[in-house]
């Protein structure tokens, strides 16, 4: 077992008491942090133990239990849902996103590597978002450069290569990236319009 797990708090959150205390009892002998609690005192928990990772048991898909996971992946904690009861109708109930782990609660499997793959499978979805917001930031970056070339082209009567040097040059000479270069041409050019 890995043993920064261990030492990370583990929220138990429940919709019936005795499957509380049953998943408690299995994750003792290997988590020093554990914590309990009820739907209710979940989004408190979270926000006092921003580390957490969240075990759910839950009875079957409702809307509380998604709640839970909507709220684990906005707030970035790894999830391991064990539901009791899941029939074909009922993952309509659940998020499409599956950035959790979903396993049955009568599973002979040890809960350990399901809750390490919970936590290697948030920190893959959260580099999976970096790199989408970065890839958005880039593409609006370039969607503001093509924007004030085609501006300094239609107002100074260039070619699009002189545009785009003249721009890139100004960005050199001033350290500044080519898209706050394009920002910064656009706000001029505009006021002159």
């Amino acid at each position: 077992m890995n043993n920064k797990l261990s030492k990370k708090p583990l929220i138990i959150c429940s919709d019936r008491v005795e499957e509380q205390v049953r998943l408690t009892t299995l994750l003792a002998s290997n988590y020093d942090n554990l914590l309990t609690c009820h739907f209710g005192q979940l989004e408190l928990m979270l926000s006092q133990e921003p580390c957490a990772i969240v075990v759910a048991g839950w009875l079957s898909p409702c809307a509380e239990l998604r709640v839970i996971i909507e709220l684990c992946a906005l707030k970035s904690h790894p999830l391991l849902v064990v539901l009791k009861q899941l029939k074909s109708n009922d993952m309509n109930r659940l998020p499409e996103a599956m950035d959790y782990v979903l396993l049955p609660a009568d599973s002979q499997f040890s809960l350990e590597p399901w809750i390490e793959h919970a936590s290697n499978l948030r920190r893959t979805v959260a580099s999976y978002q970096q790199q989408i917001s970065k890839l958005k930031h880039q593409i609006e970056d370039r969607k503001v450069i093509e924007k004030a070339k085609g501006l300094l082209m239609k107002m100074q009567q260039v070619d699009e290569d002189t545009a785009y040097q003249a721009m890139r040059k100004s960005a050199m000479q001033s350290s500044q990236s080519l898209a706050q270069v394009a920002k910064n041409l656009l706000h001029t050019l505009q006021a002159f319009k």
